[in-house]
């Protein structure tokens, strides 16, 4: 999700009708890369005919509607693979990368990885969503205190994040997003893929939700996200000094092959804020060419709220990796939360 000596050098950049558009996306090392955006909006009554338009009937009379715009980046083409070394795109940035909306609340996030032709991508073929990070950079990250935060991740799991109603990440008409991404290839020649997100969302002019703020957790802390996990039972533990007081409403978490679960505890209130419980190799796609599986799936937590949070409680995450005959190097153990400040 997170890889360490990059994540650094960002954080200092600071029922429907679809159209395509073709957004420049500049990625370091690859400035042909673009995004390309499908839209579709459906209105809870009737279908709208134009997205682009300035609302529907509702919404001119004052009632939100929910559309979902899939945006699709890329194209990526990952190297082939030689032998037991995978063919990688290793921590790429994409700069001003395509927004589902503006002015809006995302009030879900499903990621994938698909060929150019829209079909699943995966490492039954070859290619692995080893990560991607979407940050905002007009915002300081919560926990690591620095420009550049982060308010999406995934990793092959590509698990979805849906908010409860009243609640959405808020996205501003002037903010700009940008895009961490690294694709690997366990397959002998060459694959080229796109990164997919599908959004709901609706229109911030009518919407009574309450905003969200990402909350990173990370048993390897600020200065890194990967860590090694030795051969056996294992766990490693981050501990972090609330700066900000709200509610806790949903969370999951990320792990790599070998992790079972992942926590985050506030020690203050005594109180299981979330364990995300990892499935590996729990469908085909999920097992690579080498018969080797890989995680599919993480549990995730969802109230209104979890948990409370304040200023100056202590919280901890806790990741868990149980490994047989060898040990795993280059491992992650990361919680994502959103929460509604007070």
């Amino acid at each position: 999700m997170a890889p360490n000596r990059l994540v650094r050098r960002l954080a200092a950049l600071a029922a429907a009708v679809g159209l395509v558009i073709l957004v420049p996306a500049t990625a370091q090392g690859d400035p042909t890369a673009t995004a390309r955006t499908t839209r579709t909006a459906q209105a809870a009554q009737g279908t709208q005919s134009d997205p682009g338009a300035p609302g529907t009937a509702s919404e001119r009379q004052g009632a939100a509607v929910e559309r979902t715009t899939t945006v699709r980046y890329g194209a990526y083409t990952i190297p082939a693979s030689a032998g037991e070394e995978h063919g990688e795109i290793s921590n790429r940035i994409a700069l001003n990368v395509e927004k589902p909306c503006t002015n809006c609340f995302i009030t879900s996030v499903k990621p994938n990885l698909v060929y150019e032709d829209g079909s699943n991508a995966n490492v039954n073929t070859g290619p692995m969503l080893h990560h991607m990070v979407l940050f905002k950079g007009s915002a300081t990250d919560v926990t690591c205190s620095r420009p550049g935060q982060r308010i999406f991740a995934s990793g092959n799991e590509r698990v979805e994040s849906v908010f409860p109603d009243g609640y959405g990440i808020k996205v501003g008409s002037g903010e700009r997003w940008t895009m961490l991404y690294d694709l690997m290839n366990h397959a002998d020649t060459e694959k080229t893929v796109h990164i997919e997100l599908t959004f709901t969302h609706e229109s911030a002019l009518f919407s009574g939700r309450k905003a969200l703020t990402p909350l990173w957790m990370d048993a390897g802390g600020c200065r890194g996200s990967e860590f090694e996990a030795p051969e056996g039972v294992s766990e490693k533990s981050w501990t972090w000094t609330s700066t900000v007081s709200g509610e806790l409403i949903h969370m999951r978490g990320h792990l790599h092959h070998g992790g079972t679960a992942v926590k985050t505890e506030n020690l203050t209130t005594g109180r299981l804020l979330c364990e995300s419980v990892a499935e590996e190799g729990g469908t085909p796609e999920f097992i690579d060419l080498h018969g080797r599986t890989e995680i599919s799936d993480m549990s995730s937590c969802t109230g209104t709220p979890l948990g409370a949070i304040s200023r100056g409680d202590e919280l901890r995450i806790t990741s868990r990796y149980e490994l047989t005959g060898h040990s795993h190097h280059g491992v992650m153990g990361i919680m994502v939360g959103w929460i509604a400040r007070s």
